[in-house]
């Protein structure tokens, strides 16, 4: 009788890829800050800086659901989970984004790690098989 195939979930290493591509695309928003900051007025230092902490968070938040600290089903309040949390989290950078001098469409790139969290949040649980 054939072994059974053993089932892998990949999970992690999707969450993994979505941290490491927003920390790209923070160290992407470090690199036009420090050369192009002298044109930068206070609104621009406030997009700035609220779209680093924002991309950072999600950053955190993608590690500790790759090391299973975290699920994005974890409800905050009521109905609101970690992945709604984390949409308004990318909505937001997006618009601190726009803020900032130059840089209209820096943070779009934020939506390929969303679409695969939106993706993975969508996913239907495996069922135990017995």
């Amino acid at each position: 009788m054939a072994d059974a195939e053993p089932t892998t979930d990949r999970t992690s290493t999707f969450y993994w890829v979505c941290a490491a591509l927003c920390l790209v695309v923070t160290l992407f928003l470090a690199a036009d800050i420090s050369k192009s900051n002298s044109q930068y007025g206070a609104v621009a230092w406030a997009g700035a800086a609220l779209a680093a902490v924002l991309m950072l968070g999600l950053t955190a938040l993608y590690v500790a659901c790759a090391t299973g600290r975290l699920q994005l089903r974890r409800p905050v309040t009521g109905t609101l989970t970690l992945f709604h949390v984390s949409t308004l989290c990318v909505v937001a950078a997006v618009g601190a984004d726009i803020l900032i001098p130059a840089r209209d469409t820096g943070s779009l790139a934020l939506l390929l790690p969303w679409g695969i969290t939106y993706w993975l949040y969508n996913l239907k649980p495996a069922e135990p098989t017995s």
